[in-house]
């Protein structure tokens, strides 16, 4: 039996000189709004439906809105960016895992876009590839702007900055041109 079994090689894990995660602060607000508005709601639900005799089906809905929260926010904690000597690695909030060589970076747009209101804006960043398709973004308003500054920083590349402030749309049409639908 010695012979057929296969023998477990450890993967290598990178190393990097910059890893970068999302604000404390934001994992923190998002489990404390959690814990003190959804919770109550879901709570209140379930007893009010008692008397309709609904409450099981309630209970079903509350416990699988409670293990999708508990995903989502299990991977926001284990959200990351790091660079290392040769592989940049990006680990969001929705897509899986994604490294590719540093020397695939061909270069970095910095902009401040904002949505509805022009009063709230946030940094962004994307760091696009020689052909101009996205590798990777990053938003100030989950990493923080001490991040993207790292990340320039970091990575050492040509860096297009628009100084202006525009509408998150519009900074998409000019960073991807048409291709402004991928993802």
């Amino acid at each position: 039996m010695g012979e057929t079994t296969v023998p477990t090689a450890a993967k290598a894990r990178p190393t990097y000189d910059v890893v970068l995660r999302p604000r404390s602060s934001l994992v923190r607000s998002t489990a404390l709004s959690i814990v003190f508005s959804v919770v109550p709601l879901a709570v209140a639900l379930v007893w009010v439906s008692f008397p309709l005799r609904l409450w099981p089906v309630f209970a079903a809905v509350v416990v699988v809105l409670a293990v999708l929260v508990g995903v989502v926010f299990v991977r926001l904690r284990s959200a990351f960016v790091g660079i290392g000597p040769d592989t940049v690695t990006a680990r969001g909030l929705v897509l899986a895992v994604r490294s590719f060589p540093r020397t695939e970076v061909a270069g970095i747009v910095l902009g401040t876009t904002f949505g509805s209101s022009v009063d709230r804006t946030t940094r962004e960043l994307v760091a696009l590839d020689a052909d101009g398709a996205k590798l990777f973004r990053m938003r100030a308003d989950v990493w923080g702007d001490p991040a993207l500054d790292q990340v320039v920083e970091a990575l050492g590349v040509q860096v297009t900055e628009h100084p202006r402030p525009m509408p998150a749309r519009d900074f998409a049409r000019r960073v991807f041109g048409a291709r402004s639908d991928r993802s």
